[in-house]
């Protein structure tokens, strides 16, 4: 039994993002996956400021980034519910009976990216 066995899959865009551009992080492709997206954000109060806290999160089938590399994942995006998030973390589920990576999961951070792919 998998992650996706126990949640729903809904369709979010991935996007690969073209960094360090003149204006901007640009979205240069796009292609819709279906995983399992969970966001988690507030604002926590210490002192007298309030900051933004998330702990954001998609599973995503290892199949969609064959031939990826966690490198290569990291700095590109998704699209979920009309809101830009960066990827900034892949951590690899393994089942450890089988040794197999049955999921990958992609923390995000909210982004704004130039120009609107």
């Amino acid at each position: 039994m998998t992650v996706f066995d126990m949640f729903v899959e809904v369709p979010f865009e991935y996007l690969t993002i073209s960094r360090g551009e003149i204006y901007g992080n640009r979205i240069i492709g796009q292609k819709t996956l279906r995983g399992i997206v969970k966001i988690k954000e507030g604002m926590v109060s210490q002192g007298n400021q309030e900051t933004r806290k998330s702990n954001n999160t998609v599973h995503v089938h290892p199949e969609d980034f064959t031939g990826l590399t966690c490198e290569q994942i990291i700095g590109n995006g998704i699209r979920y519910n009309n809101t830009d998030y960066s990827i900034v973390g892949v951590t690899e589920g393994r089942n450890f009976d089988t040794n197999e990576i049955e999921h990958l999961t992609l923390t995000l951070e909210r982004a704004e990216y130039a120009g609107d792919n």
